[in-house]
């Protein structure tokens, strides 16, 4: 199957794809909203996961508008141990790590959760 074609079919994620195929990256550690501020100047990269659909990278121009209208109000805090996504605005939340890898910059990947 195409990587850009390849479905999400659960989450936590165990690896990471593009378009091109697998990425060398593996989970870190979840991220709250410092982390992730700090990870976006950095240059990381943001990864939507959500099961059923194929990942959708955010591209470099959008990332920061993708995250004050989008994530930021949906993040669920790191050390938050459960949740409920009808908590969050339009009834579905994120949930970030960030994947490092030997031959790719940090990306943060978000586990939509609805």
């Amino acid at each position: 199957m195409e990587s850009a074609k390849r479905i999400v079919t659960l989450t936590p994620l165990n690896e990471l794809w593009n378009s091109n195929g697998r990425l060398d990256a593996r989970r870190a550690e979840e991220v709250g909203e410092t982390d992730i501020a700090r990870l976006l100047q950095a240059g990381s990269s943001f990864v939507v996961a959500d099961v059923g659909h194929p990942l959708q990278w955010i591209s470099d121009a959008d990332r920061f508008a993708f995250w004050e209208t989008e994530v930021k109000c949906r993040l669920v805090p790191p050390d938050v141990d459960g949740f409920h996504p009808d908590d969050y605005p339009g009834s579905y939340c994120y949930v970030a790590t960030m994947w490092k890898g030997a031959s790719t910059a940090s990306v943060v990947v978000l586990e939509k959760h609805h």
